[in-house]
């Protein structure tokens, strides 16, 4: 039975009739645990809805109600759907793993989904062509909807928002590491330590003297180094590798 909660925004939905068992590797030894697993699956089995006419779907961060679903013929596969399809039966035959991918039974088959926007009778269906394993997010009968924008949440203006709070945050943090300490994971750059320095101001803080972004040459905070980089980079120091070398400066 599907249920929706009162603050359960969502449900995951597909093309794909509902599965009746979910493949485990291995079971519990305990009789106990095997059933307690048993009543687990069955309500994540419960979470999943079939999309079919009359369901209520998110697209474009906006309600919609599914009048139709239908198989793309095969004659009518454009050449994205064909090219996937050959490159996925090229793997088959490279890696041999299942059975032979065939255009009948696909999981990446091109779908066709007939939606109308919901509460709005008068506004024209759209017609929309996915693959058959895509996976939709659906809505029940009762959902909210931003007061501000008019869009399902999370909308536009929250995730704005959880992302300026976000970058506050670390700039936060950035503005608290003291000179002679890696900017990407905040501690402290010893002399016996592998370091790569940019020379020239500190994009990042520009309190610091020229020559002061130091990073440590570990594998952690080597994404902190390429988003600095690119950065460095905008600012017109187009010599790449140079631009990195061992930190031989005692901070």
């Amino acid at each position: 039975m599907t249920r929706w909660y009162p603050r359960e925004h969502t449900k995951h939905g597909g093309f794909h009739p509902p599965l009746t068992a979910l493949n485990r590797i291995g079971e519990p030894s305990s009789a106990m645990r095997r059933q307690e697993e048993r009543i687990h699956d069955k309500r994540i089995l419960a979470d999943y809805v079939q999309l079919k006419p009359g369901v209520l779907v998110v697209y474009d961060r906006q309600p919609w109600r599914v009048i139709e679903t239908a198989e793309r013929p095969l004659d009518l596969w454009d050449d994205e759907y064909e090219k996937r399809f050959a490159e996925a039966v090229a793997a088959w035959e490279r890696w041999g793993r299942g059975d032979r991918p065939e255009k009948a039974t696909w999981s990446s088959r091109p779908m066709v989904v007939v939606l109308a926007p919901d509460g709005k009778p008068h506004e024209k269906p759209t017609h929309l062509i996915g693959p058959y394993h895509f996976s939709w997010q659906v809505l029940p009968e009762h959902y909210a909807i931003c007061s501000a924008c008019g869009e399902l949440p999370p909308c536009r203006h929250e995730l704005a928002e959880r992302e300026a709070d976000q970058q506050a945050a670390r700039a936060d943090v950035l503005m608290d590491i003291p000179p002679g300490h890696c900017l990407g994971c905040g501690e402290y750059v010893t002399t016996r330590q592998q370091a790569a320095r940019f020379p020239g101001p500190n994009l990042w803080r520009p309190d610091m003297p020229d020559h002061s972004a130091v990073f440590h040459a570990r594998q952690e905070c080597s994404g902190e180094v390429e988003r600095y980089r690119q950065q460095w980079e905008a600012r017109g120091n187009t010599s790449p590798q140079p631009s990195l070398f061992p930190d031989e400066e005692t901070p």
